[in-house]
């Protein structure tokens, strides 16, 4: 565990543990299994303290508004990990392959690629997309712990592993410390526990057996793909093999990808009430719906140069309320345009970053206390990663490039000291504060990921959806078959 963390309602740090060396290893071991013999654990093990965070938007009045943390006793959480080092790897064999969230070797920037990459493909044999963003309220609070348990069960936990996990959440409780006074004790009987070791993984056991319940009873092949079986040298003889892509899931963040308006619909219907049967709730105000851009067509059927057909309106009603349709998604961080261009996204990264820099500028940037090194190690750490996040997957133009290559060059700059009327060039001012530019930097983290994503695979021999998406060279003949059948429907 990481030093340097707050500790529970007894007082005791990570840091503490650690310092005690030896003996408090073989305490530690010795109160561990007499717990795993025995089933019982210390009463306060349940006990937590939750500390609100406004999320900086919306109303600070409103509740939702608010972000929890979770301060549970630094054993308990030491024991819990022994707990899911015991059935981490046999979870992850079951889990979805579109499940990345909380799993080894994945990423927000696994899932956010892919998408990107069937839209660009889509954009490129002209064929209709549905993307559907789903968010779920309240997802891990709204977890039925007594489902949970069965859930467990069904997927190999023992009764023992069960049994503990089960002795963990008994009488779980929690009270509130705001400006340092405590709020008074009341209970937690629903959801995984804030803050505990197990709880991501214990969540991705209930949605992935959700979501195989909704994929079976679907029935919808989703999009489908072909890629070449040796990898990113191809032949005329290659061999194709198809895959299908329908849904992405980051823990609770889903999003749905169809070719027809009746499959995302039919989707959105059985997810609705699969999810209201096991507990949980599909946001309808956050939940949105987007169409990839089309080219128009003439009376003939051809395709008009540089005009686009009107945006497709989907009419989906949950719950008496209409599913917005929109043309751009912040889909994990990073927005996500109908049209499949990089302006929006590098606009808003370039306003993000503007905004984490000036949030230095009094504190940092204008010290004069403060070494340069150490500026340039802060821009690093808190401005470039704001920057160009997510930046593995772009296509940019020279233009796109440039509009972010200025933003980085005035942060450097502005820790240098220099301005404009200063007339030094780029490579002086990079060369003088030690940096490399920003194209390179970009260019280095897309090689990083292209030998992580090379390296990728799901069993022996078979690559991970994330390699299948990077090689894939189109769409499949049943996807594109039937969007070409739609066209001459007029659907």
């Amino acid at each position: 565990m990481k030093s340097k963390k707050a500790p529970g309602n007894d007082g005791i740090t990570v840091d503490i543990l650690k310092a005690g060396g030896t003996p408090v290893l073989i305490w530690l071991k010795e109160l561990f299994v007499e717990m795993w013999g025995n089933e019982r654990i210390p009463e306060n093990w349940s006990s937590a303290i939750l500390i609100p965070l406004f999320k900086n938007k919306g109303d600070k009045t409103s509740c939702d508004n608010y972000r929890g943390i979770c301060l549970l006793n630094v054993v308990s959480k030491l024991f819990t990990r022994v707990i899911l080092n015991r059935i981490q790897i046999m979870i992850d064999q079951q889990l979805l392959e579109q499940q990345a969230g909380f799993r080894s070797n994945r990423s927000t920037v696994d899932q956010i690629f892919i998408v990107n990459m069937i839209m660009e493909k889509a954009s490129e044999y002209d064929i209709p997309l549905f993307i559907c963003f789903i968010d779920i309220q309240k997802a891990y609070d709204s977890v039925n712990r007594e489902l949970l348990w069965k859930i467990c069960r069904h997927y190999g936990l023992t009764d023992k592993i069960v049994k503990l996990l089960q002795l963990v959440y008994k009488d779980s409780n929690a009270r509130i410390k705001i400006n340092g006074d405590l709020s008074e004790c009341f209970k937690m009987d629903t959801g995984v526990m804030q803050g505990g070791i197990p709880s991501p993984f214990l969540f991705n056991i209930v949605f992935d057996f959700i979501m195989k319940k909704v994929l079976s009873e679907t029935k919808i092949a989703g999009v489908q793909l072909s890629y070449g079986k040796n990898d990113f040298c191809h032949g005329r003889k290659e061999k194709y093999e198809n895959f299908e892509v329908l849904s992405l899931m980051y823990a609770d963040d889903l999003v749905t990808i169809c070719n027809s308006r009746e499959h995302i619909e039919t989707f959105i219907q059985v997810f609705e009430r699969i999810t209201q049967e096991y507990g949980l709730t599909m946001n309808v105000n956050k939940t949105c719906i987007m169409s990839s851009v089309q080219s128009k067509n003439n009376v003939n059927g051809k395709t008009i140069k540089n005009q686009q057909a009107e945006d497709v309106q989907v009419d989906i009603i949950i719950r008496n309320q209409k599913i917005e349709t929109t043309q751009s998604f912040t889909y994990l961080g990073s927005l996500i345009s109908n049209d499949h261009k990089a302006d929006k996204e590098i606009k808003t990264r370039i306003t993000k970053a503007t905004t984490a820099f000036n949030s230095f500028r009094q504190l940092v940037w204008y010290k004069k206390r403060i070494s340069i090194l150490a500026k340039l190690c802060i821009l690093r750490a808190c401005v470039l990663p704001v920057l160009i996040y997510a930046s593995e997957g772009w296509c940019l133009t020279k233009v796109q490039e440039d509009k972010i290559s200025v933003f980085y060059m005035k942060c450097i700059r502005t820790i240098l000291g220099l301005n404009l009327g200063d007339h030094v060039s780029n490579s002086a001012v990079l060369n003088l504060s030690g940096q490399p530019s920003v194209e390179n930097i970009m260019r280095r983290n897309r090689l990083r990921w292209f030998g992580h994503v090379n390296r990728m695979e799901k069993e022996i021999g078979k690559p991970s959806l994330t390699k299948k998406s990077y090689v894939f060279l189109s769409l499949g003949p049943s996807t594109t078959e039937a969007c070409r059948n739609q066209k001459k429907m007029g659907i």
